[in-house]
């Protein structure tokens, strides 16, 4: 299946936010652990998120641009953040629309690094979708 005949559904996701031509989405797998955000973390992530989508070049404060890359398919991990929260994602093409893909929460950082579990996590989930094993 290419990335622009795949939907949101194929990859098993939902949309969070929309705008212009780009979409954030998150796995169905980790959406409880997100709506467990408190509200206003809720809406703090939507208002970055949108944001994002409108093509804001976003500060460091909310969004880290490299996360390192996976070790299978050599794909960028990058991060919303905001309350030492990181919601962690690639891009790619959905359904001809520009998609970041959350895929992974590390909620409650401790520190400014990364957990690097969270992290060994996150880009083995994004090789898994970008080898086609979304679901």
């Amino acid at each position: 299946m290419s990335e622009k005949s795949e939907s949101l559904d194929d990859l098993d996701c939902d949309a969070l936010a929309l705008a212009k031509a780009s979409q954030v989405a998150v796995r169905r797998v980790i959406r409880k652990e997100y709506d467990s955000l408190a509200v206003e973390q809720r809406g703090r992530f939507k208002r970055i998120m949108e944001m994002w989508c409108e093509g804001h070049k976003l500060p460091g404060s909310m969004f880290n641009y490299n996360e390192g890359r996976t070790p299978a398919e050599k794909l960028m991990l990058q991060a919303f953040k905001a309350f030492k929260i990181r919601l962690y994602g690639f891009c790619r093409i959905v359904g001809g629309v520009n998609t970041f893909i959350i895929v992974d929460i590390d909620p409650a950082k401790k520190q400014d690094k990364a957990d690097p579990g969270i992290l060994k996590r996150a880009k083995g989930r994004v090789d898994e979708i970008g080898k086609g094993k979304g679901k």
